[in-house]
């Protein structure tokens, strides 16, 4: 009884191993396995990054600068940067808008509209990049590393190199 039982077992085994490897295709049978592009998908903006820099900042300031220009080939938007916490405590979009009187005042933004084929220059008196609590002073000479945030591009990282002006 042991010998028919143990043949039995082995000619199970070898079945299922037979019909298992049979299931898995064979070389005449073809699948198409590729995903079809989604038209309804928006494509991803290609974004172009120029003449970026950051002022040196004196030593008894906490407060520095960068500057860049933006192209893209799709509409978008900024809606943020980021640096390190070894740079800077905080980082935000701002602009220069007139104050009181004929003074001049720094106010974060929300987002800057980035125009396709139009170039975006963050510039001094304008648009800029804005670090604030600098853990050091920004040096003439380093290069500081700036996270763009853009709503359908994404996060765009940058070199920025620190000079006493623009490039």
């Amino acid at each position: 009884m042991k010998k028919s039982t143990k043949a039995l077992v082995v000619t199970a085994i070898s079945i299922v191993s037979i019909s298992g490897l049979a299931s898995c295709g064979s070389d005449t049978e073809s699948v198409d396995t590729t995903v079809a592009a989604d038209s309804s998908m928006p494509a991803k903006p290609e974004i172009t990054v120029t003449g970026q820099w950051a002022r040196q900042s004196p030593m008894a300031t906490d407060m520095g600068a960068a500057y860049l220009t933006i192209n893209t080939d799709i509409d978008d938007e900024l809606t943020g940067a980021m640096v390190d916490t070894s740079i800077a405590a905080m980082t935000q979009v701002h602009e220069t808008v007139m104050g009181d009187g004929d003074s001049m005042k720094m106010q974060e933004v929300e987002k800057i509209d980035i125009i396709a084929g139009t170039p975006t220059e963050l510039k001094p008196g304008g648009y800029h990049i804005m670090l604030m609590q600098l853990i050091k002073p920004l040096e003439l000479g380093t290069e500081i590393s700036v996270t763009l945030k853009f709503a359908k591009a994404g996060d765009v990282v940058v070199t920025v190199p620190v000079l006493e002006e623009a490039p």
